[in-house]
């Protein structure tokens, strides 16, 4: 009797198993109704295979926008790479003398921001980074597996052979000096976009026939890339008023833009910056530090502080009191932060070698301070403007929330000194809820997102800064909406022209 139970009891496990598989006698992980089989990447299917391989006026052009940090920077007197490569040969420290005077922006009394130039230009996007210290070398990654996802994606590189059977170029990298002024980055992509727009139309008109094709671009911008890019939409070319006051939100680069992707970006600042201002920058744990001296001559350096309405900097004797305004200068010669410390004459007597004495170099270091922060909050209001875009326009976020990030810093009132006493959701540099420019951030709580910005789109990864752009999880989502999500002037185009991928 006890057999005959037994073999029942297996027959109809046997039959429960085939029914919930679908009647399927594969793996558990084809045609399964409860596989839990995870898979680290996709299996493309012929229609997304399709949309990689064609090559038309439908698809648009990418350009990638990179961070802080992403170019390589090089000297046009002597010909040096100046960021890109660092060296520990010279010093202790990893920088000499010519390095630290190289990498500083200069800095003088009467002049603006926009006013002070120097030699040094972005040569190329940085695909990767060498840091040679104590006779070791080793690379950090920067965009190099962001570029290869799309030239995977169908895109033919510009500088690179192009594949066989493709006819010309669809991804550029437009690469600037991070250490400048954001709106007058947001000026050069102008340029850059109206270069190549010129080039995609030429190459329009030979294939297809179109005269003076009205090309947009996608665009993927990566941190400190995505403010510029937001500004570029916003404003154009515009620069910010002398007087303080608001440039015009005309969405000028909708003009140009239709998708903007915006990955891993500070909306709101991040803490980071306000640490390395006072403490120095170091990229890696083995990597030299480059003084907050040499670094606080850098605009953009105060455009990424935290916001003080996201409470990030607060007096360790009144956490709920009124927050640190870290845009007042004032602040920061009070508690001797970054270009205010007075410990700051050796750096300064190498990056400004022709101010002869102390006293005229501090008062450099703080004319050059106050600029920049009085440019850092009118910057920063800018991009808090609440307004809807162009509906021609998709606008989508990429960001991490896995690694714990800097949060809070709590000053010491009467030293200035200060330690970290809170992290919460982000990237490891950058909070989720900054990316997303929520602000609820450093408020009351309500029920649901309160951003100025009207993303389409929102992605979370379990990815750190530049991990977000090496997740397979990214490139997928972003070769969808790049390929298969179409905008209102994809559309119109579609309408107007009638193109068959086998028309060149």
């Amino acid at each position: 009797m006890s057999i005959v139970k037994n073999g029942l009891f297996a027959s109809l496990t046997a039959l429960f198993v085939v029914i919930a598989t679908g009647c399927s006698s594969t793996d558990s992980s084809t045609g399964s109704y409860n596989s839990a089989a995870v898979f680290d990447r996709p299996l493309y299917s012929t229609i997304a295979r399709n949309s990689m391989a064609y090559e038309g006026i439908y698809r648009n052009p990418v350009i990638v926008v990179h961070g802080f940090l992403g170019a390589r920077l090089k000297s046009t007197t002597t010909g040096d790479t100046v960021w890109g490569n660092i060296s520990g040969r010279e010093t202790i420290s990893g920088f000499a003398d010519y390095q630290l005077r190289q990498l500083a922006l200069p800095m003088a009394q009467g002049k603006t921001l926009k006013e002070l130039k120097d030699h040094i230009y972005a040569s190329e996007l940085l695909e990767s980074f060498t840091v040679r210290v104590l006779g070791m070398e080793f690379n950090v990654n920067a965009y190099n597996k962001m570029l290869d996802m799309l030239r995977d994606a169908g895109y033919n590189q510009e500088g690179k052979p192009l594949p066989k059977n493709k006819h010309f170029y669809s991804l550029f990298a437009f690469y600037y000096d991070w250490r400048r002024d954001i709106p007058e980055n947001a000026a050069r992509l102008h340029e850059f976009i109206l270069q190549k727009r010129a080039y995609i139309q030429q190459e329009y008109k030979k294939l297809y026939g179109i005269d003076n094709y009205n090309v947009q671009f996608d665009v993927i911008a990566h941190s400190m890339g995505g403010m510029v890019s937001r500004y570029y939409l916003c404003y154009g070319n515009q620069d910010l008023p002398a007087d303080g006051s608001m440039p015009k939100l005309d969405w000028f680069g909708s003009n140009y833009i239709d998708k903007l992707i915006v990955v891993g970006t500070p909306n709101a600042g991040y803490l980071d910056t306000f640490v390395e201002l006072t403490g120095g920058l170091q990229i890696d744990p083995d990597a030299p530090v480059l003084p907050p001296a040499v670094i606080g001559t850098f605009p953009t350096y105060y455009q990424m502080l935290p916001l003080t309405s996201t409470r990030s900097v607060v007096y360790a004797d009144d956490l709920k009191g009124k927050p640190v305004d870290l845009f007042d200068p004032q602040i920061w010669i009070k508690n001797k932060w970054g270009l205010a410390a007075t410990d700051n004459d050796e750096v300064l007597k190498k990056i400004l070698p022709n101010v002869k004495t102390p006293m005229e170099r501090r008062a450099t270091a703080l004319d050059h301070l106050a600029k920049c922060l009085k440019r850092a909050k009118q910057f920063t209001d800018a991009l808090r403007v609440d307004a809807t875009p162009p509906d021609d326009v998709n606008l989508y976020l990429f960001l991490g929330d896995a690694v714990p990030t800097r949060r809070t810093a709590a000053v010491n009132r009467d030293t200035g000194s200060f330690e970290i006493t809170d992290f919460e959701a982000g990237d490891g540099k950058v909070l989720a809820s900054s990316a997303r420019l929520d602000e609820r951030e450093g408020r009351k709580w309500t029920p649901f997102m309160q951003s100025p910005v009207k993303w389409q789109t929102i992605v979370h990864l379990n990815a750190a800064h530049m991990g977000i752009t090496l997740s397979q999880e990214f490139a997928d989502n972003v070769v969808f909406f790049l390929l298969e999500n179409p905008t209102k002037s994809q559309q119109n185009s579609m309408k107007k022209y009638q193109i068959t991928p086998d028309k060149k």
